[in-house]
């Protein structure tokens, strides 16, 4: 049994182990994105808090002035006022500072840096093929922790010893690291698995617990607006959706023209797990809100999957489970490549003790 499980443990390795290391290197990125993001666009995303926050209107009017009167998509204000506001237009994401309603840049949408490697931690960056590619390899990982706890557990060795030439110091850093990164890997591999197989998980939990219906508080009826009817600013429904939830923090509004009405997104700061899960529709000529989702309306299953994502992400716990998350990412390049030494050097030495035979 030890010696097939030997061999699943090296097979799951060695085919899914390239994608592993993507998987891995791409991560640690990630685990950071909206610091390295603000850092690698710092003219963009800084601003200096100095007197009142414009309106949402009076930042609209500086963008339209500034491009033509380009009809707007969304607005974004930010968490902190150290961050500037963005709006969104057709051509891309127009930063603003909130303060002075100066425009600090526009970010197309072309690929940056770190689009590029979120598109191959979730698709190697070649669509479906990669998205199954990857998908499948969060399985291998499974396997392999799975087996990897298995081989260890007789000896339970936790030690480095040796020169780090000899294949005795490379044995003793795959061991020690692996039981080391054990649970965090564990967690974040099945979590990502899970990501990969949502479609499939959603379904799954569907049927295993009982559907709970979203609360969608109907409070008008749609009717065609009155000849000459005006359309409400974006401030006025800001304020009313923060009516709606005080304490929430909007993070996005979007305009009636792409939403068929106001759409205010708001961040409950006191859930980590499905506090950006609060919607609030606003009819944009009377004002009165069209329905109203809330986190505390999401079903178990939805509850589950946006756990498991936040734990994926490594925000169950703020900042400590993000730096276990990134220091899990970063161990796993070397754990992938000690294990590929240790297999290649096995190799050698059969090789030479075949030729010795002959």
């Amino acid at each position: 049994m030890r010696r097939l499980i030997l061999r699943v443990h090296l097979a799951t390795a060695l085919i899914a182990g390239a994608f592993i290391l993507v998987l891995g290197v791409t991560g640690s990125t990630l685990a950071f994105e909206p610091e390295l993001d603000r850092r690698l666009h710092a003219h963009l995303s800084y601003v200096k808090p100095s007197g009142r926050v414009l309106s949402l209107g009076e930042i609209g009017d500086a963008v339209s002035r500034q491009f033509n009167a380009e009809p707007i998509v969304a607005y974004l204000p930010s968490r902190s006022a150290d961050f500037s506001w963005k709006v969104i237009l057709p051509r891309g994401i127009v930063c603003v500072n909130q303060y002075t309603g100066e425009i600090l840049g526009v970010r197309t949408r072309g690929q940056t840096i770190l689009g590029f490697a979120h598109e191959l931690h979730v698709r190697l960056a070649s669509g479906d093929v990669g998205r199954n590619i990857l998908r499948w390899s969060g399985v291998a990982t499974l396997i392999s922790l799975a087996s990897g706890l298995y081989l260890w557990w007789p000896t339970k060795r936790f030690r480095i010893c040796g020169c780090w030439r000899s294949r005795e110091f490379w044995f003793d850093l795959h061991n020690s690291l692996g039981v080391l990164l054990w649970l965090p890997l564990l967690a974040l591999a099945a979590t990502g698995t899970v990501i990969a197989f949502e479609d499939q998980a959603a379904d799954l939990l569907g049927k295993l617990t009982r559907p709970v219906q979203v609360r969608s508080r109907q409070s008008i009826t749609r009717r065609e607006p009155a000849p000459g009817a005006q359309i409400i600013t974006p401030d006025e429904a800001l304020a009313i959706a923060g009516a709606q939830m005080p304490g929430a923090i909007p993070y996005r509004v979007q305009m009636p023209r792409y939403g068929g009405a106001y759409r205010v997104s708001l961040d409950d700061p006191g859930d980590r797990v499905t506090g950006g899960h609060n919607l609030i529709v606003i009819d944009e000529y009377s004002g009165g809100v069209i329905s109203s989702t809330r986190s505390s309306d999401l079903s178990a299953a939805q509850r589950i999957l946006a756990t498991n994502e936040a734990i994926h992400r490594g925000d169950v716990f703020g900042m400590p489970t993000r730096i276990v998350a990134w220091l899990t990412c970063v161990m796993v390049p070397v754990q992938v490549i000690s294990g590929l030494l240790l297999w290649l050097r096995g190799r050698n030495s059969r090789v030479a003790v075949g030729k010795g035979a002959l």
